[in-house]
């Protein structure tokens, strides 16, 4: 199991496959992926939704002080995707009741 460059949600008990292509609508428009996973376990396999950052954006350290200006707009851009995701983040919890 490959686990999303970004972030892992758990999956909602009702609506499944709508949260799955929600997600994907959201990020989709941000550049992200998803990934609907099934995750091995001792009690059965559950699912969850891998989020896996824009390619470009995945790397990119926004810790870092980078001296060229192109890494420098990259670390904003990552920056404000987070701010994106975050918000997509909390509308999903909210819309299908998940906890992350």
């Amino acid at each position: 199991m490959k686990l999303g460059t970004y972030t892992t949600f758990d999956c909602p008990t009702k609506e499944l496959e709508k949260a799955y292509e929600w997600l994907q609508t959201k990020f989709g428009k941000i550049g992200g992926t998803v990934r609907k996973v099934i995750n091995p376990h001792d009690f059965g396999s559950y699912p969850s939704f891998e989020i896996d950052y824009p390619e470009m954006l995945e790397f990119i350290d926004t810790d870092e002080e980078y001296k060229d200006e192109d890494s420098q707009q990259l670390v904003e851009k990552k920056d404000d995707w987070h701010d994106k995701a975050n918000d997509i983040e909390a509308k999903y919890c909210k819309k299908f009741e998940a906890y992350l």
